[in-house]
C-alpha cells in the first residue's frame, strides 16, 4: 500500500490553471500586440533550443533541470531523492526520542513519474497555452506540483511497533515498599506511573503528513495515557503507621524469659490494602504471627499427662497418674499484640493457663469402659534380640492409653520419641533407595509390627481410619489369622511423618492395653462395644510381580565379622484392595484400602565391621 504526498511549500510552486494561463494569454496578447513579432520569433528560438529537453526554469524537488535531457535529469532527481530519505525523522514520545529516516520509515519517490511531469511543461494545451507556460517557466520558473513521494504504510507500521513494545505499559499505582535498613526496616512509598499506550494508526498519519511537509522533521507521536487509580498521596497515612509499627522489635516475656520479633520480621507479617477512594490501609497477617506465638509456646508449654488405666478382671487400675498441663492462649496473646504493635510499648508480658487433662486420675468410674470390644495378635518369634526389646518398648509406650470420645488416637504421640536416648535399640527398618527397597540399621526397627498389631482390632472394630500407610514390600508374619490378612499392615516412621492415625468415633471412651506374652504381641481394646456393624470384603490380589529367589549376601559394617543374619525373605510383588463397610442405622462409612507392595529377596547380610 503506498500513498502519495506533497513536499513543502518552500520547494514547490503549483502551476496555475489552464483557465487562470488564458486569462494572462489574452492579456499578454492585448498588451503587447506591437511586439507579436519579436515574440513569436523568440518563442521559435526557445522551442528550438530546448526540443528535447526540460524547459528552461524548471526544478524538481528544489533542483534545476532545465535545459537537461531525461537521462541528465534523472541522474540529478535520483541523487536529491536519496539525499532526501537519508535525511532523519525523529519520532517523540513520553519524552524519548527515536531517530530515524524517512528511508527507514518506508518512504520513496518516483523520480520517473517527477521526470515525466517536468518533460511535459509548456508541452500540453492549445499553442497559446504552450507559448505562456513555456514564457512563465523562463521568465519566472517552475517548480512541479506534486512531491512524487509514497510511503510503504506496512514498513512505516513496523517502526512504530517496535516503539509501541518500548513505551506501552499498563498503568501502575503507587504502593509501600519495605526494605531491610541495618537493623531495621525502611519505609518507601513507590510513586505512581501513568499507563501508556502509543496509537499507532493516528501516528502513522502523523508521520506521514510530516515527512510529506517537509524534510527533516521530528513527530511527537499519539499516545493514550492511563492515569493510575493509587497515588503516593494515598500511601501517606499507611507508611506512617507502618513506620510506628516496625520503629522497635516486639518483646514478650515470661519470669525472666524474653523472645523478640525482630524488626525484619514484623516486616514480614504486614501487607497493604487500600479501597476504592480511600487511602490505604496496614494489614497484619494474624496467621503469621500467630506462627510466631506458636513457637514460643513450644518453648513454655507442658502438655497435661492424661492418666492411663490398666484393665483389671472388670475394674479399672490407675498405672500413670494425670497432670496438669500449661498452656499459652495463643489466640489472646495475638489479639493483644495486633492491639499493642502501633504502641510505643513493645513489652508484652505472657502469662499461662492451666491446661486439665482429658483423661485424670480419678475418672476410673465414669469412663464407661466394661467390656473387651477387639483383640489383636501377632508373632515375633526368631527376631533378633534389639527387636524384640523395640517391640516391648512401645508396646509399653501404649498400654493403658485412654481415647475420649471424638479424640484422635496418634501412635507416634503415645509412643513419643523413638530414639536412642529415649531406650530404643538400633534393629532394622525397610527404607527405599535407587536401587530398591532394602533392610538397612534403623533406631528402633520394628515396631512397625506394633503399629498393624494395633491396626488389626482398630480396623475390624470399626473405628475411623485418619491415617496409615503400608510397608515397601509385604512381610507375611503380619497376615497372621485371625485378624491378619494380605494387605492389612501399617508402617510408622516419626522422621518420615508416617503415623498411624484413627479417631474414636463412638461417644464412648476406648481404653488400648498391649502386653507381651511370651513371643506374641497381643493389643486388646476394651470399652463399649459400637452398635454399628461391619463387613470387610476381600483382599482382592492384583499386579502381581514373581520375585527373584536367588540368595543375596550384603556386607553390612555394622556387624562384626563373621556374623550373619537373613534380614528379608523373598516374596513376590502385588497390590491388595480391602474394602470394609461399617453401617450404622442409615449411615454408612465405606473405606477402601489400597496396597502396592513391590518383591523382596532373600538377603543375607554379612559382618565387615570390628568383633
Amino acid at each position: 500500500m503506498r500513498r502519495a504526498g506533497i513536499l513543502p511549500l518552500s520547494r514547490l510552486v503549483f502551476v496555475p490553471s489552464g483557465t487562470t494561463w488564458r486569462v494572462l494569454v489574452r492579456s499578454a496578447l492585448g498588451g503587447l500586440a506591437l511586439a507579436g513579432i519579436v515574440a513569436a520569433t523568440a518563442t521559435a528560438a526557445v522551442q528550438l533550443a530546448y526540443a528535447d529537453r526540460v524547459p528552461a526554469g524548471v526544478s524538481v524537488l528544489g533542483v534545476d533541470v532545465s535545459g537537461r535531457t531525461k537521462a541528465e535529469a534523472r541522474g540529478l532527481l535520483q541523487a536529491e531523492a536519496s539525499s532526501l530519505l537519508r535525511q532523519p525523522v525523529v519520532l517523540r514520545v513520553d519524552g524519548r526520542e527515536w531517530r530515524s529516516t524517512a528511508r527507514d520509515l518506508g518512504a520513496s519517490f518516483d523520480v520517473d513519474a517527477l521526470l515525466d511531469q517536468a518533460y511535459t511543461v509548456g508541452r500540453e494545451g492549445n499553442p497559446v497555452e504552450r507559448l505562456a507556460m513555456q514564457w512563465a517557466a523562463l521568465l519566472r520558473g517552475e517548480r512541479l506540483a506534486e512531491s512524487g513521494l509514497a510511503v510503504d504504510a506496512e514498513q512505516e507500521e513496523a517502526v512504530l511497533r517496535r516503539i509501541a513494545d518500548e513505551v506501552n505499559r499498563p498503568a501502575r499505582d503507587a504502593r509501600v515498599q519495605l526494605t531491610r535498613a541495618g537493623d531495621g526496616v525502611s519505609v518507601d512509598i513507590v510513586p505512581e506511573q501513568a499507563g501508556l499506550a502509543l496509537l499507532v494508526p493516528e501516528s502513522l498519519g502523523r508521520v506521514s503528513q510530516a515527512m510529506e511537509s517537509d524534510l527533516p522533521t521530528t513527530v511527537d507521536l499519539v499516545a493514550d495515557v492511563t492515569p493510575p487509580s493509587a497515588t503516593k498521596a494515598d500511601f501517606r497515612q499507611a507508611k506512617a503507621e507502618a513506620e510506628r509499627m516496625l520503629a522497635a522489635p516486639l518483646v514478650f516475656t515470661l519470669e525472666d524469659r524474653r523472645w523478640t520479633i525482630g524488626r525484619a520480621e514484623l516486616a514480614g507479617l504486614l501487607s497493604f490494602t487500600r479501597d476504592p477512594n480511600q487511602p490505604a490501609r496496614v494489614v497484619v497477617d494474624g496467621d503469621k504471627l500467630a506462627e510466631h506465638l506458636k513457637k514460643i509456646a513450644g518453648e513454655i508449654e507442658q502438655p497435661a499427662l492424661d492418666a492411663r488405666f490398666d484393665w483389671n478382671g472388670g475394674s479399672l487400675r490407675v498405672i500413670r497418674d494425670s497432670q496438669e498441663g500449661r498452656g499459652l492462649d495463643v489466640e489472646a496473646v495475638k489479639a493483644q499484640t495486633l492491639g499493642r504493635l502501633a504502641s510505643s510499648d513493645r513489652t508484652i508480658p505472657l502469662s499461662l493457663a492451666v491446661v486439665q487433662p482429658a483423661v485424670a486420675s480419678g475418672d476410673a468410674d465414669r469412663l464407661g469402659i466394661r467390656e473387651l470390644i477387639s483383640q489383636g495378635r501377632t508373632s515375633f518369634a526368631g527376631s533378633v534380640s534389639e527387636k524384640q526389646h523395640n517391640i516391648t518398648l512401645a508396646a509399653s509406650r501404649l498400654n493403658g492409653v485412654v481415647v475420649p470420645p471424638g479424640a484422635t488416637f496418634s501412635f507416634n504421640r503415645e509412643v513419643g520419641p523413638t530414639t536412642l536416648a529415649a531406650g530404643f535399640k538400633t534393629g532394622w527398618g525397610i527404607t527405599l533407595s535407587s536401587s530398591g527397597a532394602q533392610t538397612i540399621p534403623s533406631v528402633a526397627g520394628g515396631i512397625c509390627q506394633v503399629a498393624t498389631t494395633l491396626f488389626h482390632p482398630v480396623f475390624h472394630a470399626g473405628y475411623t481410619i485418619e491415617e496409615r500407610h503400608w510397608h515397601l514390600y509385604w512381610i507375611p508374619s503380619y497376615g497372621q489369622p485371625p485378624l491378619g490378612m494380605k494387605g492389612l499392615d501399617a508402617t510408622v516412621d516419626e522422621d518420615s511423618h508416617l503415623d498411624f492415625q484413627f479417631i474414636n468415633s463412638t461417644p464412648d471412651y476406648l481404653l488400648i492395653q498391649a502386653v507381651v506374652e511370651g513371643s506374641n504381641l497381643v493389643f486388646r481394646l476394651y470399652g463399649t462395644k459400637p452398635t454399628w456393624d461391619v463387613k470387610i470384603d476381600g483382599p482382592v490380589i492384583t499386579k502381581f510381580v514373581p520375585t527373584d529367589r536367588t540368595p543375596v549376601s550384603q556386607p553390612e559394617p555394622t556387624m562384626p565379622q563373621g556374623k550373619r543374619l537373613q534380614v528379608e525373605g523373598a516374596q513376590d510383588g502385588f497390590d491388595a484392595t480391602i474394602v470394609r463397610t461399617v453401617t450404622q442405622g442409615d449411615d454408612t462409612r465405606t473405606l477402601t484400602l489400597k496396597s502396592h507392595y513391590i518383591p523382596s529377596h532373600n538377603v543375607v547380610l554379612y559382618g565387615t565391621g570390628p568383633g
